[in-house]
């Protein structure tokens, strides 16, 4: 009798886990509260999630105030550091044009959903040369998926196009209430193919290299008061000119890239995650949840 109530729990274990695996992303797109709402003109937020994850993307632009222009920031909100609102996670350059003087419009900025894929997109216009920008969730995987292409209503073609992404790896660090900006980090990006450790030179990345698990290794996130652990980049070289990668001992840690002229649909994928985790137990996930972080 206790076997057979022992399979039970374990079926309904596994099913209970199918399910949830199962359960549909859902995506929840309008206005969003910000610290200091008097200093932007445009705040909207699209919440993705399924059952094992959540992201918060936002879009802002300030008021301009005395000789400052307004100026247009992306967001992340998924936890206290890495692609988080303390920095411009994502920053877009189109035909030399920085997303920073964008206009956003409320109207451009919804939800989207394709078969069982579901999130939001943004389209932006760089004079003429329009661009959307897309996110999405999967039932079956913790990743913000991402995508930036050409709008088909664009009155001008794209001839150059950079996009960078910036974190704040595990911990931004502190003493006597000050922010240590430097010197007390041991930075490090881990590929498919090797380790990158922090330096002062750029480091270039090649095909090999189709994800960065960006960690610390001081800060490996094994303990309270070790920061968060890692976040993670998943990269599509096929639409990829050049890759470059600022890992040094600095609060964040920022990848530059320079898309193809000629890209039709430059794919991305974004992961962390709200609870902490420690560089050996990401390292175990991701090995045992290969599929998940797959494109």
């Amino acid at each position: 009798m206790k076997k057979a109530w022992m399979f039970l729990a374990a079926g309904c274990l596994a099913l209970s886990l199918s399910a949830a695996e199962n359960m549909p992303v859902g995506v929840k797109v309008g206005k969003t509260h910000v610290y200091r709402p008097q200093s932007y003109s445009f705040a909207q937020a699209a919440t993705i999630y399924n059952a094992q994850n959540k992201y918060r993307f936002i879009i802002v632009q300030s008021k301009p105030s005395g000789e400052k222009p307004p100026r247009m920031q992306f967001w992340l909100s998924a936890g206290p550091f890495g692609f988080c609102n303390l920095v411009n996670f994502l920053h877009l350059t189109v035909n030399g044009i920085s997303c920073a003087r964008i206009t956003p419009r409320i109207e451009d900025f919804v939800p989207w959903k394709e078969g069982d894929l579901a999130g939001c997109e943004a389209k932006f216009n760089f004079d003429g040369a329009k661009v959307i920008l897309r996110f999405w969730m999967r039932p079956d995987s913790p990743v913000l998926w991402g995508s930036i292409r050409p709008a088909p209503d664009r009155l001008e073609e794209i001839k150059s196009a950079q996009v960078s992404f910036t974190a704040i790896v595990s911990h931004l660090a502190m003493k006597n209430k000050k922010v240590l900006w430097d010197k007390v980090y041991e930075r490090e990006a881990v590929t498919p193919a090797r380790t990158l450790e922090q330096r002062q030179k750029i480091w270039e990345l090649t095909p090999e290299d189709t994800y960065l698990v960006l960690q610390d290794k001081k800060f490996d996130g094994s303990a309270a008061g070790k920061g968060q652990g890692p976040v993670m980049i998943l990269l599509d070289h096929g639409s990829i000119k050049q890759a470059k990668l600022i890992l040094r001992n600095s609060w964040t840690t920022s990848l530059s890239i320079a898309l193809k002229p000629d890209f039709k649909n430059y794919e991305f994928g974004l992961w962390q995650q709200e609870p902490r985790i420690s560089n050996t137990a990401f390292a175990e996930k991701l090995e045992a949840e290969k599929a998940a972080f797959t494109r």
